[in-house]
């Protein structure tokens, strides 16, 4: 397993459209590019708050090391934040991108936190492996009724992610476990009978497997 570093300094690019977070990656560099009426300021105004002043969709930029451009990937909402620290303990780079998808109503909609990894240049959502062998998407959702968690654990950063949801008459609460290996990502997941909104203190690390 390897640990990417942030690299310092700023990518310079050519584009009518705001340049938001930026991150190195090697001598890589990893921009999400905004529209233009997006400023820093306007992002945290109308950030989770289910109104954009622009509609078109926010883009991740892959430069390679001579500022060529090698990927672009189109994320599906105009409010957009990229975390600047890559996780540690991944296969490949891996950096946290979160497309803001709140609606004016509703608690099952907000901020929705992907992680994004760089293979062979190119930019690809992770996956994780359940125990019966299926893969399913990394989706880290902050909702009335979900939230998540980045811990550090023995090197390596785990994704703890916990949800309510109904079944039949009663409401489940789901406890996933993502962590990386030198095989890809793996996830755990736990369920149980309960009732839990993000208002409440975040489920202790043992409450997940």
């Amino acid at each position: 397993m390897k640990r990417w570093g942030l690299m310092a300094g700023i990518l310079a690019i050519c584009s009518l459209a705001f340049a938001g977070d930026q991150v190195g990656l090697g001598c890589n560099s990893l921009t999400l590019v905004l529209d233009p009426r997006i400023t820093p300021s306007e992002l945290e105004r109308q950030w989770a708050s289910g109104e954009s002043a622009a509609d078109t969709p926010a883009v991740l930029e892959l430069y390679g090391c001579q500022g060529e451009l090698l990927d672009r990937l189109t994320l599906a909402a105009p409010l957009a934040k990229l975390d600047p620290t890559p996780l540690l303990g991944t296969q490949l780079p891996t950096v946290l991108v979160t497309v803001d998808l709140t609606a004016p109503a509703g608690s099952y909609n907000g901020p929705l936190t992907l992680p994004i990894q760089i293979d062979k240049n190119r930019l690809t959502r992770a996956k994780a492996r359940t125990r019966h062998g299926r893969r399913e998407p990394i989706e880290l959702a902050l909702t009335g009724k979900a939230a998540w968690k980045k811990v550090a654990r023995h090197g390596a950063d785990h994704l703890l992610s916990v949800r309510c949801e109904p079944h039949g008459d009663h409401f489940v609460i789901s406890y996933r476990r993502y962590r990386p290996t030198r095989h890809g990502w793996q996830v755990h997941v736990r369920s149980e009978p309960g009732f839990w909104e993000s208002d409440s203190e975040f489920p202790a690390q043992q409450s997940f497997p």
